[in-house]
């Protein structure tokens, strides 16, 4: 059993957080203001111009296309991943598979018409065919996926997957997409992460402060403040150093949760185990309150010697009091707790 009968700390030295909680207080302050200025510069800084498309773009460049023509979709993709392919000609007369929405597709019906006009009507007299004017749009290049140029094949007649690729290439253009801000993005991430576990141990420091404060009003009502510095440092009193948790002969002191406990105060002790896929992967010593509040008095270091001297300490002072879980201690605990706050009214 891990116990120390050495008592070098004073009562409130014991219940103040660590001075490590407030160096990675002052560590995730920093992270996240760094992420945050971060994030400011990437949205900040000057864009750059997109690229005029070709097919000799990488996967990824931000780029534009002055769309002179627009067909029908080719292909219409469902699912998890959603897009549609179009082919559009810019106004040199190249030709590009680009991913429209319905909202952007429907304001190149223009385009669009002339491109069912120079099919239907002026396919053996392009040179009287009126190319109308172009509109740009911008995005990203984007690689085709695995069997989508196949798939675009069978639109026309006679075509191959390699004729597909050798007509507009092995990429689209995702219209209306611009990664330059990726690197914002994960600076935003990067900023609510760190601003989380920031938040996560201001939240347990308070908590510690204010249930300690908490602990010092009733047992001051009680008229048991004095007695519980006393017997915090009574030779007799056991101390769990790795838990923060000293057992004297009335008082349970929880360093971790800031609480201190006469005995009387605790109706139910019980041992709760966080399992992950079965596998037990912490111990915790619940104390259950009389007035029904469930207090974490330990949550590091628990073992079963530990457990058993917690449950020993508390029954000596308090016979009362339900060791172990259970479904009679449960329903037990419920009805003592119902009695409690009728007999102790707000």
């Amino acid at each position: 059993m891990e116990a120390n009968t050495t008592k070098q700390q004073t009562l409130s030295e014991f219940m103040t957080p660590p001075k490590s909680s407030r160096v990675w207080t002052f560590i995730f302050a920093i992270l996240m203001s760094l992420m945050i200025l971060g994030a400011v510069y990437e949205f900040t800084k000057p864009q750059e111009e997109p690229t005029r498309m070709s097919t000799q773009l990488d996967s990824g460049e931000y780029c534009y296309v002055d769309v002179a023509l627009v067909s029908h979709w080719l292909l219409d993709v469902s699912g998890d991943e959603e897009y549609t392919i179009y082919e559009v000609m810019d106004a040199d007369g190249n030709w590009f598979l680009v991913d429209l929405n319905d909202k952007t597709f429907a304001s190149l019906a223009i385009q669009a018409d002339a491109y069912q006009t120079l099919l239907t009507d002026y396919t053996n007299n392009t040179q009287n065919f009126v190319m109308p004017d172009a509109v740009r749009l911008t995005g990203m290049t984007r690689m085709l996926n695995t069997g989508d140029a196949a798939e675009i094949a069978t639109v026309f007649t006679d075509w191959t997957e390699q004729d597909v690729l050798s007509s507009y290439g092995d990429k689209y253009i995702e219209i209306g997409a611009n990664d330059q801000n990726a690197g914002a993005i994960m600076y935003l991430v990067g900023a609510f992460v760190f601003g989380l576990i920031f938040l996560i141990i201001v939240l347990q420091t308070n908590s510690q402060r204010k249930n300690y404060r908490k602990s010092e009003d009733r047992l001051y009502e009680m008229g048991l403040l004095d007695d519980a510095e006393t017997e915090f440092s009574a030779p007799e009193s056991t101390s769990f150093p790795k838990s923060k948790l000293v057992l004297s002969k009335r008082f349970l002191y929880s360093g971790s949760s800031g609480w201190i406990l006469p005995y009387e105060d605790i109706g139910w002790a019980y041992q709760y185990t966080q399992r992950r896929y079965g596998i037990p992967v912490s111990k915790q010593i619940i104390a259950g309150h009389v007035n029904g509040k469930s207090i974490s008095i330990a949550n590091r270091g628990v073992n079963d010697a530990m457990l058993t001297e917690t449950a020993r300490a508390i029954y000596a002072a308090n016979p009362d009091c339900l060791i172990g879980y259970s479904f009679d201690n449960i329903k037990t605990y419920k009805q003592r707790v119902k009695e409690y706050k009728q007999s102790h009214p707000k």
